[in-house]
C-alpha cells in the first residue's frame, strides 16, 4: 500500500538503501582494481584524499564512495598487489600442470566409523606415503586466522598466524601451500596431504587460464607442486570430511585454533584483495542492520518487532508456488499496512474501525482469531501463518 514505510519494504524484499548499495558496489569494484599496483585510479584517489582536508568544497559534502573505499584500503592490513595479472607471474608449465587431487575417499561426514575406515584406506592405498594434515580456523570476524600443518609421523606442527581480514579459505590455502613447501624442501618422496576444505581443492584443481579470479597463494601452491613433479616427488592431495572424528583432522583443527594466538607469520604474510573484497558484503549487512535499528524508531516500528534483523534471503523465496496476490497479501499483513477496517479507518478511507461482525475493532488479530464470521476457517489460517512466521502477531 502507498502508506507502507519504505525502510520496512526494503528489509522485507532485501533491497538495501541506495546509499549503502552504492558503497557496496564501490568497494567491490575498487578492491578488485586495487590488486593491480599500476592501476591509474590509485594515483588519482591518492591525490584527491590529500586535497580533501584542505578544501572548503568538501566541508559540507559527503565523501565520494570511491574515496571511502580507498580509505578502507589505507586502514587495513597491507595487501598483496601485483603490477599485472597474477597468472603471468608463473611459467606456462606450472599453469597447465594438473595436480593429483582426490575429491572423495568414500567417507561420509556423519559416518560413525569414519576414523577406522580412513585408517584402513591409508593402510591399503597409501601405506608408504607420509600423511600430512592441514586446517585453518577463525574465531571472530575481525580476528586473525590460524593455519596449521600436522605431521603425525614426526610429531611436527607448523602453525601460522594470518592477519585480518583474511578468510578461513585463505588460511586453508596457506596451510596447503606450507605443507607442499615442507615436502619440497625436505625432498619427501611420497606424501599425502589431507584437507577438509573442498573449496580450496577445487580452486587448486581449476584451470587458471580460464578463471577470472586467481588467488596468488593457490598459484604458488600449483608452482610448488609442479616443482615436486619435476624432482620425482609424488604428492597427492585428498579431501576428508571435517568434524568426523578422524584423529589427524581433529588434531590439525586444534593446532589451527592455537595458531590464532601463538602462530608464526606465514612466509606469505600479506593479505589478499579477494579477502578485502569479501568484507564489502559484511560491511553492507552491518551498516544496514544499524540503520534499520535507528530508522525503525520513527517508521516501521511494528514490522521491526517481528523482523529485527536483516535476513539472508527473503522469506517468500521458500514458497515458489505462491502467486503474486498471496505474496503481496502476506507482505501487507507483516508490514501492518493492509485492508483491515482498523487500518482503513486510520488512513481515513472508512468512517469507523469496527469489524463487519460488529463485536469489536477490526484488527488483524481479531479477524484471524476472534471474528465469528471466519471461525470455521480459523484452524487452517492459524496453522498456515504460524508455520510461515512462527509468531501469533502477524
Amino acid at each position: 500500500m502507498r502508506s507502507s514505510p519504505s525502510n520496512a519494504l526494503q528489509v522485507e524484499c532485501l533491497e538495501p538503501p541506495l546509499s549503502l548499495r552504492r558503497q557496496f558496489l564501490s568497494d567491490r569494484f575498487f578492491f578488485r582494481a586495487a590488486q593491480l599496483s599500476t592501476h591509474p585510479l590509485l594515483v588519482h584517489l591518492n591525490n584527491l584524499i590529500n586535497i580533501i582536508p584542505t578544501s572548503d568544497y568538501w566541508t559540507h559534502k559527503d565523501l565520494p564512495c570511491l574515496v571511502k573505499s580507498f580509505q578502507k584500503l589505507l586502514d587495513s592490513t597491507p595487501m598483496w598487489t601485483s603490477p599485472g595479472n597474477p597468472v603471468f607471474l608463473l611459467d606456462y608449465d606450472s599453469l597447465v600442470f594438473r595436480p593429483n587431487i582426490i575429491f572423495s575417499l568414500g567417507i561420509n561426514k556423519n559416518c560413525p566409523n569414519a576414523n577406522n575406515i580412513f585408517l584402513k584406506l591409508l593402510d591399503e592405498k597409501w601405506h608408504d606415503y607420509l600423511p600430512v594434515y592441514t586446517d585453518a580456523s577463525k574465531l571472530s570476524r575481525n580476528g586473525p586466522v590460524g593455519s596449521a600443518v600436522w605431521i603425525p609421523r614426526y610429531k611436527l606442527i607448523l602453525s601460522f598466524k594470518i592477519p585480518s581480514p583474511s578468510s578461513v579459505f585463505t588460511g586453508e590455502a596457506v596451510a596447503i601451500y606450507e605443507a607442499v613447501s615442507f615436502i619440497l624442501s625436505h625432498k619427501i618422496p611420497k606424501a599425502l596431504i589431507l584437507s577438509d576444505s573442498l573449496s580450496c581443492l577445487q580452486d587448486l584443481h581449476k584451470f587458471p587460464l580460464r578463471s577470472k579470479d586467481n588467488l596468488t597463494i593457490t598459484l604458488r601452491t600449483r608452482q610448488s607442486l609442479h616443482q615436486c613433479s619435476l624432482l620425482g616427488l609424488e604428492v597427492t592431495i585428498a579431501w576428508i570430511p571435517s568434524h568426523s572424528a578422524i584423529d589427524g583432522n581433529e588434531q590439525a583443527d586444534a593446532c589451527a585454533k592455537q595458531a590464532i594466538d601463538i602462530g608464526c607469520p606465514s612466509s606469505h604474510p600479506t593479505c589478499y584483495m579477494q579477502d578485502l573484497r569479501n568484507t564489502a558484503k559484511t560491511d553492507l549487512n552491518r551498516l544496514w542492520n544499524e540503520e534499520w535499528k535507528i530508522t525503525s524508531q520513527s517508521s516501521g516500528s511494528r514490522y521491526h518487532s517481528i523482523q529485527p534483523n536483516i535476513l539472508v534471503r527473503p522469506w517468500f523465496f521458500r514458497f515458489h508456488k505462491f502467486s503474486k496476490v498471496i505474496t503481496s497479501s502476506i507482505i501487507r499483513l507483516r508490514l501492518g499496512h493492509n485492508s483491515c477496517p482498523a487500518w482503513l479507518a486510520k488512513i481515513h478511507i472508512l468512517d469507523h474501525s469496527i469489524c463487519e461482525c460488529g463485536l469489536e475493532e477490526g484488527t488483524i488479530d481479531h479477524i484471524f482469531f476472534n471474528c465469528p464470521n471466519i471461525q470455521l476457517f480459523m484452524p487452517v489460517y492459524t496453522i498456515f501463518f504460524l508455520t510461515i512466521f512462527k509468531d501469533r502477531s502477524i
